[in-house]
C-alpha cells in the first residue's frame, strides 16, 4: 500500500480532522517505539536466563552499552535527519537495530551478545526523532496528541508484552526473544516505508561523529570505574577515571570550537530546555534502574534466606508487569489528550517525578508481598506514562521548527545518557550486599535494596525542589514557537525552506 502524491489547496479547516493515515501513522510509530521498549524490557526479564548461557558478573553492560549508544546517537541521528529527512533516518536507525537484534539471537559468546546490543542502542534515537517527524507531516493539533500517544505506545503490544517475553522465554530462551524482536522492527521498516510520506523540512547541519565518539570515549571510562573499582581497587582503577575527565575536558572544548557541535551548549541559556533536559534525565534514569529492580523483587526466591521475593518465573512476572504497562498507557494516553487541549506538559513532567518519588518510597517501606510490589509497580508505570508524555512536548513547546531534531536529540542525549549512568550506579552500591545463591547466580541483600530505593527516592525529591526553585518557570519567560492553538508551525527560512506540515492530511490511504 503506497500514498498518493502530496496535493496542495485544500481547505484549511480540513486540518481540523483525523485522516485514515494519520491514524495507521500513529499505530506505526507508536510500534517503533514498542520495540525500543521491548529492547529495554526483555533484557530486564530475561537477563537470568542470558546467565545461564553466558556466565558473568558483567550481566548490567548488556542495558549500560544499549542506553549509552543510544545517548551519542540521538543528537547525531537528529542533525542527520534535519539535513537528510526524518523518514530516511528513522528507517536506517530502525534497519541497524533490526540486524543487532539477529546478532543477539545467534550470537556464541556474551562479546557478540554485547556487539549486538551495540547495533540495537541507535533505536534509541527514535524517542526523539518520532516526535520530531510527528511535528513535521501532522497538523499542529493532531501533533501533541500523536506525539504523547507514540510515546507511551498505543498499549496493544505494551500491555501484552510481559507475557509475550515470558512465553518466548520460557518455550525458546532468550534467543527467541532476541528473534521475535528482530522481526519486528524489521517488519515495520516496510510498513513505514510503504505509509508515511517524508518530511519536506530541512536544515544545513553537520552531524558531529568525532564529538560522539569523544563524548562515548569520555564516559565508558566512567563507568566502569564506578562498575569495577570495587573489583579491580578503587586507587587501582583510578586512571580510567582519569581517562574519562580529560576526554571530558577535551569534549567540552570540541563543542566551544566547532560550528555544529554534538551538543549545542548555547540551547542551556533557555531555562525551558535546561528544565526538561534536566528533568527528564532524572525521569527517564530512576525508571531505568528501578525497572531492573522490581524483577529481582518478584523472581527472588526466599529459598537463599532473603526477607523479599516472590520466587515468580518469567511467565508469572507478567501479572506484575502487564498492569505497570496498562499505567504507563493510561497515564500517557490521559496526557495527551490534555496536552492536545493546550495544557503546559511542564506541570505533567513535574507531576511525573512526584510519581516516581512516591513510588519509590512505597518500594522502600514494603517490597516483601505481592501487594507491596504490585503497589509499588503500577506508580511506577503511571509515573513513566506521564512524564514520557511530557518531554517531547516540551521540546515542541521550546524549539523553532527548523532546529526540532537537533534540539530533540540534545536533550535525548540528556536523558538517554542519565539512563545508562544510574543502573551503573545503583549496582555500585548493591555490590557491597551481593551474595552468591547456593545454586548459582547472585541476589543481594535487602538492606542494599531498601538503600538504593531511599536514594532514588532523594534523586527525585532534589529535582523537584530544584524545579521549583532555580528552574522555576516565570510568568513570560516560556518560549512559545510551536503550540497547539496555532495554524502552522514558525517557519525555519535559514535555507530558504519552510517547514512542510499537514502531509498526512493532505494524503488519504
Amino acid at each position: 500500500m503506497s500514498l498518493p502524491t502530496p496535493t496542495t489547496g485544500r481547505d484549511p479547516d480540513s486540518a481540523q480532522g483525523w485522516t485514515a493515515t494519520m491514524i495507521v501513522g500513529i499505530v506505526l510509530m507508536s510500534a517503533v517505539l514498542e520495540a525500543l521498549s521491548l529492547g529495554n524490557s526483555m533484557v530486564s526479564i530475561g537477563l537470568p536466563s542470558i546467565l545461564k548461557e553466558f556466565p558473568t558478573t558483567q550481566g548490567g553492560w548488556l542495558m549500560t552499552v544499549y542506553f549509552l549508544v543510544g545517548a551519542v546517537c540521538a543528537p547525531l541521528l537528529g542533525k542527520a535527519a534535519d539535513l537528510y529527512g526524518k523518514r530516511r533516518v528513522l528507517l536506517i536507525t530502525m534497519t541497524v537495530a533490526g540486524v543487532g537484534a539477529l546478532i543477539c539471537a545467534v550470537a556464541p559468546s556474551f562479546t557478540v551478545l554485547l556487539i549486538g546490543r551495540i547495533l540495537q542502542g541507535p533505536i534509541l534515537a527514535t524517542l526523539s526523532l518520532i516526535p520530531s517527524f510527528i511535528r513535521d507531516i501532522y497538523p499542529p493539533k493532531q501533533a501533541a496528541f500523536a506525539a504523547s500517544i507514540t510515546v507511551t505506545g498505543m498499549g496493544a503490544f505494551t500491555i501484552a508484552a510481559p507475557t509475550v517475553i515470558g512465553w518466548l522465554l520460557e518455550h525458546h530462551g532468550f534467543r527467541g526473544m532476541f528473534l521475535f524482536d528482530a522481526v519486528w522492527t524489521l517488519g515495520l521498516c516496510i510498513g513505514i516505508w510503504a505509509i508515511l510520506p517524508e518530511s519536506t523540512n530541512r536544515r544545513e547541519a553537520k552531524p558531529d561523529f568525532l564529538g560522539g565518539l569523544i563524548l562515548a570515549g569520555a564516559v565508558v571510562p566512567v563507568l566502569l570505574y564506578v562498575s569495577m573499582g570495587r573489583t579491580w581497587g578503587w586507587l587501582e582503577a583510578s586512571p580510567l577515571l582519569l581517562v574519562g575527565i580529560v576526554l571530558g575536558c577535551v569534549f567540552v572544548w570540541r563543542t566551544r570550537n566547532v560550528d555544529e557541535p554534538i551538543i549545542k551548549l548555547a540551547l542551556f541559556r533557555r531555562k525551558p530546555l535546561v528544565f526538561v533536559a534536566f528533568a527528564g534525565a532524572v525521569a527517564y534514569s530512576v525508571s531505568a534502574a528501578t525497572y531492573q529492580l522490581v524483577p529481582l523483587l518478584a523472581m527472588t526466591s526466599r529459598d537463599n534466606g532473603v526477607t523479599y521475593g516472590l520466587g515468580l518465573n518469567p511467565l508469572e512476572f507478567s501479572s506484575i508487569a502487564t498492569p505497570k504497562q496498562l499505567a504507563t498507557v493510561l497515564g500517557g494516553a490521559v496526557i495527551g489528550v490534555l496536552l492536545a487541549r493546550g495544557r503546559n506538559p511542564r506541570a505533567f513532567l513535574t507531576l511525573g517525578i512526584a510519581v516516581f518519588a512516591a513510588s519509590l518510597v512505597s518500594f522502600a517501606l514494603a517490597h516483601d508481598t505481592f501487594a507491596t510490589v504490585m503497589i509499588g509497580s503500577l506508580l511506577l508505570g503511571l509515573a513513566g506514562g506521564v512524564s514520557t508524555a511530557a518531554v517531547p512536548n516540551l521540546v515542541m513547546r521550546a524549539t523553532p521548527a527548523g532546529d526540532q531534531g537537533s534540539t530533540a536529540g540534545t536533550v535525548q542525549l540528556c536523558t538517554t545518557g542519565a539512563s545508562s549512568i544510574l543502573p551503573v550506579v545503583m549496582f555500585a552500591v548493591l555490590a557491597p550486599y551481593m551474595v552468591s545463591a547456593p545454586e548459582g547466580g547472585v541476589f543481594y541483600q535487602d538492606q542494599g535494596i531498601t538503600t538504593w530505593l531511599w536514594i532514588s527516592a532523594a534523586i527525585c525529591v532534589v529535582a523537584l525542589l530544584v524545579g521549583f526553585t532555580v528552574l522555576r518557570e516565570r510568568r513570560g519567560e516560556a518560549i512559545e514557537e510551536f503550540s497547539v492553538d496555532t495554524a502552522e508551525p514558525a517557519s525555519d527560512t535559514a535555507d530558504g525552506v519552510s517547514p512542510s506540515t499537514g502531509d498526512l492530511e493532505r494524503n488519504k490511504l
